[in-house]
């Protein structure tokens, strides 16, 4: 059957109810997703804040993160967490980090932009 695009590609009015099914039966999914980014774009904030916004600063004490090896951080931020290593301020940093907040804070200073 020969139709025009526009008409071929129009999924039909079955997709939108299954999206509003999917929706209703899911709203966790898409709020904790939203709630995800929004934790994790303060915590990379946090980082900023004393690393700079590209893990680069002008500061002597405060290490710069830019493009440094991704293992390292993550080590040394287990490290922190773990209490292995002391910082007054990265000790109590690491405690809010979760695994995964570590993996995507370090690839975001390792590649050197947002993830």
């Amino acid at each position: 059957m020969n139709l025009p695009d526009p008409i071929r590609l129009y999924p039909g009015p079955w997709a939108v109810v299954a999206l509003f099914i999917a929706m209703s039966l899911f709203p966790s999914a898409v709020i904790s997703t939203a709630q995800a980014s929004d934790k994790y774009e303060k915590l990379a904030n946090m980082c900023r804040a004393c690393h700079g916004q590209d893990g680069s600063n002008e500061f002597n004490t405060i290490p710069n993160l830019k493009w440094q090896n991704r293992d390292y951080l993550i080590t040394q931020l287990r490290a922190f967490k773990s209490g292995k290593r002391q910082d007054i301020t990265m000790t109590k940093v690491a405690q809010l980090l979760s695994e995964e907040d570590m993996l995507r804070l370090a690839d975001f200073f390792y590649e050197g932009k947002k993830p």
